[in-house]
């Protein structure tokens, strides 16, 4: 028993860190502008995180933080290193028994490999 709630216990602690980004990830450029010309689009992305269960757990930041960092993690795995974003959804607790706040965030957009030297004037 006592393994059990020391294992919840952890569950719970991680569920308040924002996901991590791969190494290289943090360089991806995320903006809502739109790309510069002579980008490449290579593919939609999107980064979630939060559920209902761990929505006391994880502050509104670390949750828009964390579906930024899983976005730069897949537009890496493309070979992007620009994001433009199309869309964020933020869902909010309406059950009425929360200590409110939201228990996810969505965010879309479309991946982008652009020349390096266009993006240090962006």
């Amino acid at each position: 028993m006592r393994i059990l709630a020391i294992m919840l216990l952890l569950a719970l602690l991680s569920a308040c860190a924002a996901k991590p980004t791969t190494p290289g990830a943090e360089r991806v450029y995320v903006s809502e502008l739109q790309p510069p010309e002579n980008c490449l689009f290579v593919g939609e992305v999107q980064g979630s995180q939060g559920n209902f269960w761990t929505s006391d757990f994880t502050s509104d930041r670390n949750l828009l933080t964390g579906a930024r960092n899983e976005m730069r993690n897949q537009a890496l795995s493309l070979g992007a290193n620009y994001v433009m974003i199309e869309t964020q959804s933020h869902s909010h607790n309406t059950a009425g028994f929360s200590l409110g706040g939201s228990y996810s965030s969505v965010i879309i957009g479309n991946a982008y490999i652009c020349p390096k030297k266009l993006l240090e004037y962006s």
